[in-house]
């Protein structure tokens, strides 16, 4: 008897070999002492707890096998197989950590072969001693089970698990861990040097969002996105922006910091491997294109040959016994450094990045005044005659201007398209138009990595930002010249309030843009400059052109209120979640109604009733501002914001009006 228990300690079904049908018969009282029942009884409570950790590895194995079979017949899904990888190394894991066990009671069973007497005592002593593990083992699954864990978070609990006061169990741990490391390790391996992710169920911390809009051709199909694989041959210029960190699966024992590396890496491979595709269409010559497709694949020009070697490196992390994180930091930071080194000599040596600086502080930020001075007179022009068709006017007028000023070479890589066409003209149609306005910049490879599609967005809300104080502009100085050429033609007088209303918008508006040109523009892009003559590391490069995108946008107050700044023309009013922006909105509507109310041909009372409303609001809007200012000022320390109070309520001219303290 005492060698069928052992036998059944070997076995992998679920209840042993007919032990407990064997215990409640009648029969057991003519083997067992009833002074060893109890015993009896904890040794098969020992050996289900067994069963219940075996039954759960070949649950996986059944699963395995199922995954398997399905994926020979016909596709399989994510839905359909939610084990994961990961809990499938977990269960090798678990089958590692059981062999000594197994090897514990064969030489058990062995010794009690020999038909030696030997009393239930003797096992159970040999089996509790292996009760803490299996104990152990159960609670691990139980929890995995419980919480649904997967992925790198299932690490992240054994790795909490692996400091544990028990020797044996912490031994134990490292066992059923070494399996789900490699897992780990191996993704990040494959991100790091060859820029794949084979992540099916979403177990990675990096993981692959596509897109909703049309920015996915065919070649990022269905299969792919499902797979989170990249075709080195993609044509997808957004195609890494797409890749982020999986906040859920990011493992506590890894920094975000490291994780944003490790994410910077990956996308810098995805670049290099895009690169060839990404040169070939902008070139026209059938035979480069022949020979670049002949070409080694890009990958190896990042690398430079030594893509073995850190794949060791990434390798070599999972043969420490423990997860050693300063050992994953220093792998991960060397292989940064080298990434960016590489990145920084083509930027500015082949690229010449301080010029395509140059280019976006032109275009985008409106340095070239002349040029859009020029537009604006080009768009007025065509406004007379397309007056039906204004979506078309912008892109002609920008063309061109461009024409008119002789710098066609260097809006090569710009376009100005109008996203959002408004189908209906109404008084609001010219300020609402500027909304939609989207200036392309067409960026050469490897600054792929700079210009995201969300910083090309954010210098677009800069663009259109400037762009529409440059165009009240115009319009307020237009009203201004008919004023005076009606004057002095002496067809017409000169009404004093209109003057010194338009006089104060103008200022208003002078002040705003010199504010911004200056005062934010300038400053900050010395800034960046400095850091691109200084041949800062890429990364660096990187981390100075988002804060300097993210300066520019607090100190235009642009910040929350991009998407929220749309006029509702039943109102006439707008409505932002930033009260400062909301504010400048709000005399912006009263600049372009100012400078129309002079074409209305109403008579002399309505005309005063509307400059009287425009009066009113212009002192209501102006005095909001500049309280608003105020209390940023002394809760803030913005250099900036106090040249725009000085210059704004210039001897206290606004403030002493409306009482502002």
């Amino acid at each position: 008897m005492i060698h069928d228990l052992l036998l059944s300690c070997l076995t992998q079904t679920k209840n042993g070999i007919g032990i407990q049908t064997f215990l409640y018969n009648n029969t057991i009282d003519h083997f067992i002492h009833p002074c060893e029942r109890e015993l009896f009884q904890e040794i098969l409570n020992i050996i289900n707890v067994l069963h219940e950790v075996v039954q759960f590895t070949l649950l996986l194995r059944l699963n395995e096998y199922e995954r398997c079979k399905k994926s020979l017949n016909e596709d399989h899904s994510i839905e359909d197989h939610p084990h994961g990888f990961y809990l499938i190394n977990f269960g090798k894991g678990v089958e590692a950590a059981l062999e000594e066990y197994y090897d514990e009671i064969t030489q058990l069973e062995t010794f009690c072969s020999k038909n030696k007497p030997n009393s239930l005592a003797f096992v159970h002593d040999a089996l509790q001693a292996k009760l803490p593990i299996l104990l152990f083992l159960k609670k691990r699954i139980f929890e995995i089970q419980v919480k649904k864990l997967h992925g790198c978070t299932m690490l992240h609990s054994l790795h909490q698990h692996s400091e544990h006061g028990d020797f044996q169990l912490e031994r134990i741990t490292k066992i059923v861990m070494k399996p789900v490391k490699f897992s780990f390790f191996s993704s990040m391996a494959h991100w790091l040097i060859f820029g794949v992710i084979d992540d099916v169920f979403s177990e990675f911390f990096i993981k692959f969002s596509p897109q909703d809009d049309s920015s996915l051709n065919g070649s990022c199909s269905k299969s792919s996105v499902n797979n989170t694989r990249l075709n080195a041959g993609g044509n997808c210029e957004d195609y890494i922006w797409q890749y982020e960190i999986n906040l859920s699966q990011l493992p506590g024992f890894l920094s975000t910091i490291v994780a944003e590396k490790v994410l910077f890496v990956g996308q810098t491979v995805l670049v290099f491997k895009m690169g060839r595709s990404f040169q070939r269409k902008n070139k026209n010559d059938h035979w480069e294109n022949k020979r670049s497709d002949s070409s080694c694949d890009d990958i190896y020009n990042l690398w430079n040959g030594k893509e073995s070697e850190y794949l060791e490196m990434v390798k070599d992390l999972n043969n420490d016994e423990e997860i050693d994180v300063f050992h994953i930091e220093s792998v991960v930071n060397d292989i940064k450094k080298y990434v960016s080194m590489r990145l920084t000599e083509i930027a500015l040596n082949e690229v010449d990045l301080e010029r395509q600086m140059g280019l976006i502080k032109d275009f985008y930020l409106l340095g070239r005044g002349e040029f859009y001075l020029e537009f604006l007179s080009q768009l007025n022009r065509a406004s007379d005659v397309y007056c039906d068709s204004s979506s078309k006017n912008y892109t002609r007028s920008f063309e061109l201007a461009a024409t008119v000023m002789g710098i066609t070479d260097d809006l090569e890589n710009f376009s100005l398209s109008v996203q959002k066409t408004i189908g209906e003209s109404d008084e609001h149609c010219d300020f609402r138009i500027f909304e939609n306005l989207h200036l392309k910049y067409i960026y050469e490879w490897p600054l792929n990595l700079l210009f995201s599609p969300k910083a090309i967005e954010r210098y677009n809300q800069i663009f259109r930002f400037l762009l529409t104080i440059r165009k009240l502009q115009y319009d307020l100085q237009q009203v201004w010249t008919t004023q005076t050429l009606a004057a002095k033609s002496k067809s017409g007088h000169i009404n004093m309030r209109m003057m010194n209303l338009l006089n104060q918008l103008m200022f208003f508006l002078n002040n705003m843009q010199y504010y911004i040109q200056v005062d934010v523009l300038e400053s900050q892009f010395s800034i960046l400059i400095n850091a691109i003559r200084n041949k800062a590391d890429f990364e660096e490069i990187q981390k100075k052109h988002t804060v300097f995108l993210a300066n520019v946008l607090s100190q235009c107050f642009l910040i929350s209120g991009s998407k929220d700044s749309q006029m509702d023309s039943s109102r006439t009013t707008y409505q932002p979640t930033n009260p400062i922006y909301g504010n400048i909105l709000e005399l912006f509507y009263i600049c372009a109604k100012c400078s129309r109310i002079n074409a209305l041909a109403n008579t002399s009372d309505e005309f005063l009733k509307e400059l009287d409303n425009l009066e009113e609001r212009f002192g209501v809007q102006i005095a909001s501002l500049l309280q608003l200012l105020l209390n940023i000022k002394t809760s803030s320390c913005l250099g900036p914001l106090s040249q725009l109070l000085l210059r704004l309520d210039f001897n206290h001219w606004f403030s002493s009006a409306h009482n502002i303290s």
